[in-house]
């Protein structure tokens, strides 16, 4: 009995240890029957319910490995004979802790009362006890209750054409270039030391900055990837004003320049997240599948912190606080983020491939910038 305790206490800490270590995905077939005349009748339906979800579950998800009732009573048996037997094979532990953990759950029934047979099939995501789909069928015990646990599996799998059950993985560009040229000018009349003159400053801004991500979806929202950034700005003031204040008692003459560059430029991912006491990419690629047959990709990472280097030229010349110090340099901390949203395009979670290719051009609303955005997107999965 001791050593019984002890089996079952090392196989869900095990399962605690082994699942986040694989990639594989895992559904454990839950099944379930009753039968009013203690016969096999709804046995027998529900091994015809179990045949054919198992050959769409082969079919639609090829990334599913399935793990059912009778394997898994099988192995506890097994295990169990081993066990009293002083022997244990760790692979069986790793199945039975893998099957424990399954990130899906199907649920087969099958009644049969009064001789009408009541079939439901279930798929949950067990990770957040959410039900994906859920499908049922009265029927007539014989070759209708057959045919209708044929249905009952394919409307299981219709219903689940939303949700993204083998992770689509792939390459996804998106290229954003910015642009902004602006030209503003202030004149007015000013009138100081008994003459007439016009005050006049323009100032002019250049800005221009080229975002490229390259990302690489490989699970259901995880991603890794790389990105450059460059960003180039000039901002220049040109100042005229015969009346500069000199001093409360002294107005003359005074031309003002001033330049101000910017630049910077990242080349890679953050990596502040963390999976399985790992740290990992700032990087995700959501896949959102609606109810109309088409679905949208969203885009979200962000860059390391890099350096803005800021340089600033100032001269001035006139009859007072003249003007010609060396550029003074400045360094600031800068990183750089992607947040975007891209579709509905046509497609379903069942779909193979996904692929989309666009430019679009549009105005930033809050920098007024003229942004240039090119995407392109091959993702597939099993």
């Amino acid at each position: 009995m001791k050593k019984i305790f002890l089996t079952v206490f090392f196989l869900l800490t095990l399962t605690q240890i082994i699942l986040p270590q694989t990639n594989q995905i895992k559904a454990f077939i839950q099944m379930n029957s009753f039968d009013d005349k203690d016969g096999l009748r709804a046995t027998a339906i529900l091994q015809a319910l179990d045949m054919f979800v198992v050959a769409k579950l082969k079919k639609e998800y090829p990334c599913v490995e399935y793990f059912d009732t009778d394997g898994l009573r099988a192995t506890l048996s097994w295990e169990r004979q081993r066990q009293l037997l002083g022997t244990g094979d760790e692979n069986t532990l790793q199945n039975l802790a893998s099957a424990l953990g399954a990130k899906y759950l199907i649920v087969l029934n099958a009644e049969v009362k009064s001789d009408q047979a009541m079939i439901t099939a279930t798929f949950m995501d067990n990770n957040n006890a959410k039900t994906l789909s859920r499908s049922f069928k009265n029927a007539p015990y014989g070759d209708a209750a057959v045919d209708a646990a044929e249905e009952v599996a394919n409307k299981l799998f219709e219903g689940l054409k939303t949700y993204e059950i083998c992770p689509f993985k792939g390459e996804i560009t998106v290229k954003i270039t910015s642009s902004k040229k602006d030209s503003q000018t202030e004149e007015y009349p000013v009138y100081c030391n008994g003459l007439d003159g016009n005050f006049n400053r323009t100032t002019k801004l250049d800005n221009y900055s080229e975002n490229e991500w390259t990302l690489y979806k490989k699970s259901f929202n995880a991603s890794t990837g790389t990105v450059k950034f460059n960003l180039s700005e000039e901002v220049t003031i040109e100042e005229y004003n015969p009346c500069y204040e000199c001093s409360p008692t002294k107005q003359g003459l005074r031309s003002y320049n001033e330049k101000v560059t910017t630049y910077a430029s990242l080349q890679k991912l953050s990596n502040e997240s963390e999976s399985e006491g790992v740290n990992v990419d700032d990087a995700r690629a959501y896949l959102t599948f609606l109810d109309d047959g088409t679905y949208i990709l969203r885009i979200k990472a962000s860059s390391t912190q890099g350096e803005k280097k800021t340089i600033k030229e100032v001269t001035a010349q006139g009859v007072c606080k003249n003007s010609n110090e060396p550029p003074e340099k400045t360094t600031n901390k800068i990183d750089e983020g992607i947040l975007e949203v891209f579709g509905p395009f046509s497609g379903t979670a069942q779909d193979k491939s996904l692929s989309q290719s666009d430019t679009i051009t549009k105005i930033n609303p809050i920098s007024g910038e003229e942004q240039t955005i090119t995407y392109q997107f091959n993702l597939t999965r099993e």
